[in-house]
């Protein structure tokens, strides 16, 4: 009697052991993913490595290896049936033990990309998953691929980890990138109306570079920089004579500092031509209905368009920041943006409407 007590004494840790081990994950193949119209192959590629990246990481599904798939439908002649049917795919699931069976495919709508995926359970061979998913270019195809997984999985075996059903709902892609660059050029050429060229004159010029100044219009500020040019009095010919740094500006007048170049003196009259401005674009605040892949595209392009300004120079010294932020749904979306000095003091702000 002992000993049998101390049998099942030393066998309960086995038998608790056999009790807690996990069921094995269900399984699951990616059949195809294709290239459709003039898609470039490259682009299903990786929005098949992206699928199985995102069901490999999440570890709830058991992928089906690629190599498998592929030895088992040249063994079968699968690949010679041409398009695969659904009669094919249940064949191919149940060849290598797949609960289910997905394809998936790329294919241009405009400017934008249409993802697609479709899963079919191999029990019942009906339709268990298929959606389609827009994404505005070929850099949100890994993103957008990724979210159908998470979608898709979420369908099959239910919610996960704390926060995976935030992660299937999430909105990826819904933009049109060239739509967002059309709208990135919009929002330079507001800010370049805002920051127009502007020219003037040095009134009174000190010993000790210290100079009095008046505009012919616009508004200037505090901290830009002007080109001082004038006539040379050996030459008589017009000339850059050196710099000027505004200081202060008021309606009443203005003053800064000048700095001598090669050349001629600076003296009273002589003229001021603003500098181009330096400038640099902060990463925009994503608001509520804008994704933040929209929010940086649309930062990045903002600096492209302000670069090819004659107004500015995008710089990573700037004199000037633009900030703001990108709210709202698709086709109806506000960006705002305020360009404030070195000191923080905001110097302009503007609300645009956009459609992308």
């Amino acid at each position: 009697m002992r000993s049998f007590l101390a049998l099942l004494v030393t066998s309960l840790p086995v038998f608790a052991q056999t009790q807690a081990a996990p069921a094995p994950a269900p399984t699951l193949a990616i059949a195809d993913v294709t290239a459709r119209g003039n898609v470039d192959p490259d682009d299903a590629s990786e929005m098949n490595d992206a699928l199985v990246a995102q069901l490999v990481a999440d570890g709830r599904l058991r992928v089906v290896e690629r190599q498998q798939i592929a030895k088992v439908m040249r063994e079968q002649a699968l690949s010679q049936s041409g398009a695969m049917s659904d009669e094919v795919q249940v064949r191919l699931a149940q060849l290598v033990g797949a609960r289910w069976i997905v394809v998936g495919s790329v294919q241009k709508k405009g400017r934008s990309l249409i993802l697609s995926l479709r899963a079919l359970d191999s029990s019942t061979a009906q339709v268990a998953y298929a959606e389609n998913l827009k994404v505005g270019s070929e850099e949100q195809i890994e993103a957008g691929a990724k979210q159908l997984a998470r979608k898709m999985e979420y369908k099959l075996v239910g919610a996960g980890a704390p926060g995976s059903t935030q992660a299937a709902n999430e909105v990826v892609g819904d933009f049109d990138a060239g739509q967002v660059k059309d709208g990135a050029r919009s929002v330079a050429l507001s800010l370049a109306l805002r920051f127009p060229k502007l020219t003037g004159k040095l009134v009174t010029v000190i010993p000790d570079g210290t100079a009095s100044c008046s505009f012919f219009g616009g508004q200037p500020f505090a901290g830009e920089f002007f080109e001082v040019g004038g006539k040379d009095d050996v030459t008589g010919q017009d000339s850059k004579k050196g710099y000027f740094l505004l200081k202060s500006f008021s309606q009443d007048g203005c003053s800064g500092r000048v700095k001598r170049d090669s050349g001629a003196p600076i003296t009273d009259g002589d003229t001021i031509t603003s500098l181009p401005l330096k400038i640099s674009v902060e990463a925009l605040e994503p608001g509520p209905g804008t994704q933040p892949e929209l929010a940086k595209l649309l930062a990045d392009e903002v600096r492209n368009a302000l670069d090819g300004m004659p107004q500015f120079q995008v710089a990573n010294d700037p004199q000037v920041t633009a900030i703001g932020r990108v709210s709202g749904p698709r086709g109806n979306r506000t960006v705002e943006l305020q360009v404030v000095d070195k000191t923080g003091n905001a110097l302009q702000k503007l609300s645009l409407a956009a459609s992308f």
